[in-house]
């Protein structure tokens, strides 16, 4: 066995990330063999076991790992996680301001 092996498949990677357990990727890759032909992401979204971000933190994951993701990538999906992340925060802060009118007019 190679020593990136567990970096090398989607199941393996989303095990390591906590996003699945064991018997999530088991129930998964069991429906695989039984003939269902969905790649291994897919089902895991539609079995409810993973989230989509998730299934592409975790393929990103694979390309950086095999040297497929350049460092161009890298910078743009660092600048697409910032502002995302000030686009949750933006909305945290429009929530937290709607609780308080809502306190104030008790």
């Amino acid at each position: 066995m190679k020593q990136d092996d567990g970096e090398s498949r989607l199941g393996d990677v989303l095990l390591r990330m906590g996003t699945i357990n064991e018997a999530q990727l088991a129930d998964a890759v069991r429906r695989q063999e039984a003939g269902d032909a969905r790649p291994l992401g897919v089902l895991l979204l539609e079995l409810g076991y993973a989230e989509e971000r998730d299934i592409d933190l975790a393929l990103l994951r694979q390309q950086a790992r095999r040297g497929q993701l350049t460092c161009e990538d890298g910078l743009r999906l660092l600048e697409e996680a910032r502002e995302g992340t000030e686009r949750v925060a933006n909305s945290l802060s429009d929530l937290v301001s709607a609780a308080e009118e809502l306190g104030g007019k008790r």
